[in-house]
């Protein structure tokens, strides 16, 4: 310590100042903000392998037989289903009619309010796999699509 500053310095210059005391580690005290949002900002911008999950969740086909299905097996009326769900009854309509998709938070609502699940998980060879032209290079065509279909 030289002047009250703690510094590291050359054998010459310590005898200018006192030695000082070795500082013991700070005890599960409140750890500093900054090293908090660095761990979390380290988290959110870790790349995740998402062929290593497993798969991703995917909404089924058959979404609104099912929740039209839980529904009525409930006795309950598109109505109240959507009073339930702090939602319109023409949203849970076209949902069961298969004319709107449900959003994520939606989605999660349903399954709660009915018991049943709408997503699964899709193994990564059942994904979309892409679709490449057939002849030389260029843009992608409708011809392309179709023999891409076939082949399956």
């Amino acid at each position: 310590m030289i002047e009250g500053v703690l510094l590291e310095v050359c054998a010459e210059c310590a005898k200018f100042g006192t030695e000082a005391k070795k500082r013991q580690p700070a005890e599960a005290g409140p750890r500093p903000v900054i090293e908090q949002r660095l761990e979390r900002r380290e988290r959110r911008f870790t790349p995740k392998d998402v062929y290593a999950e497993g798969g991703a969740e995917e909404l089924v086909d058959d979404y609104p037989a099912r929740i039209r299905n839980a529904r009525a097996s409930r006795g309950m009326t598109q109505k109240e289903l959507a009073l339930k769900l702090n939602e319109k009854q023409t949203i849970i309509s076209k949902i069961e009619s298969g004319n709107m998709r449900p959003d994520e938070k939606l989605i999660r609502k349903l399954q709660k309010e009915l018991g049943i699940a709408l997503k699964e998980k899709v193994r990564a060879e059942e994904q979309e796999r892409p679709v490449t032209r057939a002849t030389g290079s260029g843009p992608l065509t409708l011809a392309d699509l179709i023999r891409a279909s076939r082949k399956d």
